[in-house]
């Protein structure tokens, strides 16, 4: 199987690396299992381009991303559209969905998994055009990555990234008022934390944000009990040691779509760790097994 492994070049796992060690090395390691690769280097715009062009070609098989959540949840897109089949290569801070399918994040050992995974059918989410594997979120969240990242991008630690998170979180603090439209009627919320996962999270490592599994069909829903500093300082500390399924500072629920109607025009939202503002209101959907994932044996 003939496979294109586009490489995000901004990277933490590349800039350390390297660009052109972390390409000797994959070279090496699929050529030595047999696999047909092409290594493409790319940034910014040029990933989403390198992806389509990627995803053209007749003779590729397999879209291996190296990078983050961000990036795998950007060329969702256009390997849904073309059939192929997905992979990873956990390069980000992160790597949720990597962790989530068992990739190992020792690029040497993630190659070596890649060339004997199994195609998987997998689990997405949608909100409006936009696809997702892990989660969005409104209110206090995209605040808290907005500002970790501004820190992250001048190479500050994961603490300091954090810290920054929180102290952003404090300047801005963000309330979400909403009208919600599921199976089971209306709402109307008045929250400092909304998500909505592809499939339910489960109590875990605080580090996994782990689903429960990647094919139930269902998207989870999550909305924090209280508008307050403190309610959502409960939250955080129940999240930060990994409980989803029994934090009882959420509502929680499992659907099959969710409308979302905010009062605020374009809201920020975070999308599998990147934020954007994007304009309501929202219409959530899964589309069960729509992707075909590599995953270890």
């Amino acid at each position: 199987m003939r496979i294109a492994a586009i490489i995000n070049a901004r990277a933490g796992t590349v800039l350390r690396m390297s660009p052109s060690a972390m390409t000797e090395r994959l070279s090496a390691v699929w050529g030595s299992l047999g696999q047909d690769a092409a290594i493409i280097l790319a940034e910014g715009k040029d990933m989403g381009r390198m992806v389509r062009k990627a995803c053209r070609d007749p003779d590729i098989r397999a879209i291996i991303i190296g990078g983050g959540d961000g990036s795998l949840s950007r060329a969702l897109e256009h390997v849904l559209a073309s059939g192929k089949t997905l992979g990873v290569l956990p390069l980000g801070t992160m790597n949720y969905m990597a962790r989530q399918i068992g990739m190992p994040l020792d690029l040497a050992q993630a190659a070596v998994t890649l060339a004997g995974a199994v195609q998987t059918p997998m689990d997405v989410g949608r909100v409006n055009d936009r696809y997702f594997l892990i989660r969005a979120c409104f209110g206090a969240f995209p605040e808290f990555i907005q500002s970790r990242d501004r820190v992250r991008r001048k190479e500050g630690s994961f603490l300091e990234g954090a810290l920054a998170g929180l102290s952003g979180v404090a300047r801005r603090y963000r309330i979400v008022e909403a009208e919600l439209s599921s199976p089971g009627g209306r709402a109307r919320i008045a929250t400092s934390f909304l998500m909505i996962s592809n499939n339910l999270c489960r109590d875990s490592d605080p580090f996994l944000l782990e689903r429960e599994r990647m094919d139930g069909g269902t998207l989870g829903v999550y909305v924090g009990r209280s508008t307050g500093p403190v309610g959502l300082m409960e939250l955080g500390l129940q999240a930060a040691m990994g409980r989803w399924a029994s934090n009882e500072a959420l509502f929680q629920g499992e659907m099959h779509w969710l409308e979302v109607q905010t009062e605020q025009r374009k809201p920020l939202i975070s999308i599998d760790g990147e934020v954007e503002k994007m304009e309501g209101p929202f219409r959530f959907d899964i589309l069960p097994g729509a992707l075909s994932m590599l995953v270890p044996k």
